[in-house]
């Protein structure tokens, strides 16, 4: 059986200046350390917005998409705290 990659791009509009995407891009490059196997995370500033990008690979039976979907709530639950944090609003997250 080939296996299964699931991608998940997620794209979240922070400001209009792009300086709070700048510094929450270096609040989240240690995020993607020490990630499960089979797993990868890449974070780009990209303008306005933070550019999110999830893969896993899916063991026969899918034993990693907990772990997948747990990373992903993870990532965004600190972006909303830091848009707490740095007190701006979180404009669109597609």
């Amino acid at each position: 059986m080939q296996g299964i990659k699931v991608r998940v791009v997620i794209r979240v509009e922070v400001d209009e200046h792009g300086k709070a995407a700048t510094s929450m891009l270096e609040s989240l490059l240690p995020d993607n350390i020490g990630i499960p196997e089979g797993l990868s995370i890449d974070f780009h500033a990209d303008g306005t917005a933070l550019l999110l990008i999830f893969e896993v690979s899916l063991e026969e039976g899918g034993k990693r998409i907990s772990s997948f979907i747990y990373t992903i709530d993870e990532v965004l639950e600190h972006i909303s705290t830091m848009a707490r944090v740095m007190d701006i609003g979180i404009d669109e997250i597609q």
